[in-house]
């Protein structure tokens, strides 16, 4: 039996990066090797085991053969006689095709490691075609340093993946999985434009990317993200993906634009949950009204925000607001007025707290309703 860290674990030494993961490939053993000495089976459809004190994962040498289509239509043959590289071989692109031993040696039978001295993405070979996420993780793994490009031979690969169709048969998780941690990486704009490059973002999220004019929205969204201090949650960097159409400026003025109502199906799509939701339809119903908020009446204010419900999610429109100011940094180069927003509805939660002590609650619900509206007005009217 002999032992190999491989994959990310070994890219990410080489790129200098963090390692966050590890993950052990075996070669010349079996399962009941493997749980004689301990190890917890955990693999469904090939064998992958937990170590019994580090808990990191350990899996069988193998290699695979395509049967049917998608992500899951392959069937895997492990043995004590596959070899370290017929596993490395099987495996997508060449940086994530080196091993490491126990004593620091590397193996890199496809030259992985001059791959990344020259910051190529490139496959390993053209049983990449097989698997379509493929297509989403060659588009993550380019954003890993700014310098990395996508070989030709490989993009091309890519292209005939997207046109197949095949991408449909991935999981919507997968999908998300994917995209979020590439939208959460350092370079997301070069994820963005690879898969706006290759067609795979107007094939997962159909009518979002319609023609190479409006890629240039999407890459500048990925740039704003990048350079933003704005801390957003996974699920609103999705939510930013589904309304460039609605906030691009090439977006706008293409003749393929999209309503705001035909991207919602996406929203349930994508199994968001019901807060980003209720973030989606506060954008979209009040984004005017917030990018002249501090020049509304205090009536119009008010009312604002009572269809945000501000009084009782406040966070709902902390987050709205984020996602606002990015997109006004991508598109328009203004002055967010954010941050002034911000302020202002802190000093009218803390004018509003002080009234609360002095609200007669012997009055009927209604009178009592009216009244708390009443009272916040004046508040707005004070402060405006």
């Amino acid at each position: 039996m002999k032992i190999f860290l491989v994959g990310g674990a070994v890219r990410d030494k080489i790129l200098g990066i963090p390692v966050h993961d590890k993950d052990y490939l075996v070669v010349g053993s079996t399962p009941e090797e493997m749980v004689k000495l301990g190890f917890k089976p955990i693999g469904k459809d090939f064998p992958v085991f937990l170590h019994p004190k580090t808990k990191d994962e350990y899996a069988l040498a193998r290699t695979e053969r395509k049967v049917g289509k998608g992500y899951h239509g392959f069937k895997f043959y492990t043995s004590p006689d596959v070899t370290l590289e017929q596993d490395l071989r099987r495996r997508d692109i060449t940086i994530n095709a080196i091993a490491e031993d126990r004593d620091g040696n590397i193996y890199d039978p496809f030259n992985g490691k001059d791959d990344i001295k020259n910051k190529i993405i490139r496959h390993v070979s053209n049983a990449f075609i097989e698997d379509p996420l493929r297509v989403l993780r060659v588009a993550r793994f380019a954003s890993l340093d700014i310098q990395f490009k996508v070989q030709s031979e490989t993009l091309v690969l890519m292209k005939k993946m997207v046109s197949s169709g095949e991408l449909k048969s991935l999981s919507v998780e997968r999908v998300v999985t994917e995209i979020t941690k590439g939208l959460d990486g350092r370079n997301p704009d070069i994820m963005i434009h690879y898969l706006c490059e290759c067609g795979a973002l107007n094939e997962l999220l159909p009518g979002l990317n319609p023609n190479p004019d409006t890629s240039l929205d999407f890459v500048s969204l990925g740039l704003a993200m990048k350079e933003s201090t704005i801390s957003l949650s996974v699920e609103s960097k999705i939510i930013m993906l589904l309304l460039v159409p609605y906030f691009g400026k090439y977006s706008l003025l293409s003749a393929d634009k999209i309503a705001l109502e035909q991207i919602e199906p996406l929203l349930k799509y994508l199994k968001l949950s019901s807060l980003s939701r209720e973030i989606f339809k506060g954008i979209k119903n009040e984004e005017q009204n917030l990018k002249y908020f501090l020049k509304l009446s205090p009536e119009a204010k008010l009312d604002c925000l009572y269809r945000l419900d501000f009084f009782r999610r406040r966070n709902i429109i902390s987050e709205i607001l984020n996602i606002i100011t990015m997109f006004y940094k991508a598109f328009e180069n203004a002055t967010s007025t954010n941050d002034e927003i911000k302020k202002f509805l802190d000093l009218f939660s803390g004018e509003i707290n002080q009234l609360r002590s002095k609200l007669d609650t012997s009055k009927s619900g209604d009178e009592i309703k009216k009244l708390i509206y009443q009272n916040r007005l004046s508040v707005l009217k004070k402060i405006s």
